[in-house]
């Protein structure tokens, strides 16, 4: 069917208008000051929007702040990631394992990938130190915040936003810009850092030309800032697809978005309106979207495919589902449409403040001298001593060989073990968290096979007295239930032997771990038991008993299977 629509004349919109109007006043004089008041409030409110609203509605004791055009601002927070050297780097697995969707498998499966920083605890400016944790760290920093309306308008046109009366949109993410705009805004405020705050960009201890700069994250850079930083520790980090939620709360409580198929979008809010991640950012999850440095690759067996694509989009927006908002999610977007560069109204971004990997000063040489010393010894043992290192034969194998061939050969040799070296190094840190999380298990486990078997003898007891008055059916009927008992018994005592052995089997193995490597995987576990519920307060127990049996063995104390036992089922809840 064919429909025909004629125009609206200028008479006539102009009368609909005056009757639109008169309606509202007859509406508001017969409603009086109890409907009408309120609802203009009510609108006055949604309207009023501040200046700060749109840089730093939450304000905090961690927050770094840079200046912007036009009086304005733009928050950060620093990121630390452990890594004992300039060469060393963290191992992460970005993406999500969603079984319920395996159309998306090859999107979304986790990959294997590392991450590190830029900066060295030197290169940061005094005032930002105070904020860095304790251990040996390098960093980057991350915007607190996706940048907003108002924000985007300070650094894009050529003439100052109102800033006094900034407007309704001013405090929500600039979106429906492309990945080449994003990456321009980054440009034009970098060029203006360093022409009116030059000394607010970190610079490199030693080094007068090379500075930190302003960019869109890495993927990784942003999973790991979307999922704690370095508040999580390894199982978070590697296993869970959300960072860990305070009971009694939902992604709803830190996420913009739209929790139930077919439900009603929100609409895009203002920047932090929720609460913000354990790291201390707002919005990692729904509202906007967020887009990152990389390609799009698809992840496949561990890694990622070698075709690049369109850019990464992270996070999620308010037109999201619950399946969509998680900080593993990846999401194809193109760079280019057929009527030019890609936008969304639900796509917007946050900057990171990186630099270079290899500045001037005294780096160079840091490096070289850390390759030269990386792999050539193994890691100490619990009692200081090593195993025998192959690379001490290369190396007089190397002095003696009779000709430059056999030397090629023996020197590719000496590497291909160094770099072997190199990994299995690293790999020892995640067998350590391993370890230990096994031996915090295992407490409750022991724990668990005892109350049982206390249960069960209780019970039996009680059916043994039953036993003495019954009589007939009633008396058959308990014996076979008792020996059904007694079977039970015996299975857990087995389990309970079993666990006991296996649970010292872990402490001996702890034991011989180097303090260095036990004291990083310690600490790993602290934060990811670093809730406050009663599971978590049960963890930090176990591992503070697992590390007193460990310690114990190491002094060459005596540690029974029913020591630890008793040692394990009285300090429950204490």
């Amino acid at each position: 069917m064919r429909y025909n629509v004629r125009p609206f004349s200028r008479a006539t919109l102009l009368r609909g208008l005056a009757a639109t109007v008169s309606c509202s006043l007859v509406f508001t004089l017969l409603l009086g000051p109890w409907a009408s008041r309120p609802a203009l409030a009510a609108l006055a409110r949604k309207a009023e929007v501040s200046t700060a609203d749109a840089f730093n509605p939450k304000p905090s004791d961690t927050d770094i702040i840079l200046p912007m055009p036009c009086g304005l601002s733009m928050v950060f927070k620093l990121v630390a990631v452990p890594a004992k050297g300039l060469l060393w780097d963290m191992p992460m697995r970005p993406g999500v394992d969603d079984t319920a969707h395996q159309d998306r498998a090859y999107y979304d499966r986790r990959f294997n990938t590392a991450l590190s920083g830029t900066f060295t605890l030197d290169d940061l400016p005094a005032a930002w130190r105070k904020l860095a944790p304790q251990g040996q760290n390098f960093f980057y920093l991350v915007a607190k915040y996706e940048v907003s309306n108002l924000q985007w308008r300070a650094i894009m046109e050529s003439t100052c936003p109102d800033t006094a009366q900034p407007g309704a949109e001013a405090a929500r993410p600039a979106t429906d810009i492309s990945w080449y705009d994003a990456v321009d805004f980054t440009r034009r405020y970098t060029t203006w850092l360093l022409q009116n705050a030059p000394d607010s960009l970190p610079r490199f201890a030693g080094d007068q030309r090379n500075v930190g700069f302003v960019r869109l994250p890495t993927e990784t850079e942003w999973e790991y800032a979307a999922r704690g930083g370095q508040t999580a520790g390894s199982q978070l980090l590697l296993q869970e697809n959300f960072f860990a939620l305070q009971p009694g709360e939902s992604k709803a409580d830190y996420a913009v978005y739209r929790p139930e198929q077919g439900a009603r979008a929100e609409g895009m809010a203002n920047i932090g309106t929720r609460k913000p991640n354990p790291l201390g950012i707002y919005d990692t999850a729904g509202n906007a979207a967020e887009m990152v440095l990389d390609t799009f690759r698809f992840s496949m067996a561990g890694r990622l495919h070698g075709s690049a694509g369109g850019f990464v989009r992270k996070g999620g927006s308010f037109l999201s589902s619950d399946a969509e908002i998680l900080p593993g999610r990846r999401e194809e977007t193109p760079f280019f449409l057929a009527d030019g560069p890609a936008h969304a109204r639900d796509l917007g971004f946050r900057p990171v403040i990186s630099g270079i990997n290899t500045p001037g000063g005294d780096r160079p040489q840091e490096l070289t001298a850390e390759w030269s010393k990386a792999g050539e010894k193994l890691a100490p043992l619990a009692d200081g001593q090593t195993a025998r290192n192959p690379l001490d034969e290369l190396d007089r194998l190397l002095a003696a060989a009779p000709d430059d061939a056999s030397r090629k050969n023996l020197q590719e040799l000496r590497n291909t073990i160094k770099e072997n070296n190199i990994m299995l190094e690293r790999q020892k840190q995640m067998e350590a968290q391993s370890l230990l999380r096994t031996g915090v298990y295992m407490i409750e486990t022991i724990r668990n096979y005892s109350s049982r078997r206390n249960s069960l003898k209780t019970q039996m007891e009680s059916m043994e007295r039953d036993k003495a008055t019954a009589k007939g059916a009633e008396l058959e009927k308990l014996k076979k239930i008792l020996d059904t008992a007694k079977r039970g018994m015996v299975m857990l005592d087995t389990s309970l032997d079993k666990s006991l052995t296996f649970y010292r089997s872990k402490v001996e193995e702890s034991a011989l771990l180097a303090p260095e490597v036990l004291a990083a995987a310690n600490e790993s576990l602290l934060k990811d038991f670093s809730g406050t519920d009663p599971f978590n307060e049960n963890m930090h127990k176990n591992l503070e008993l697992y590390r007193l049996h460990i310690d114990a063995l190491r002094k060459n104390k005596l540690l029974s299977r029913e020591s630890m036992q008793k040692d394990i089922l009285e300090r429950r809840f204490q």
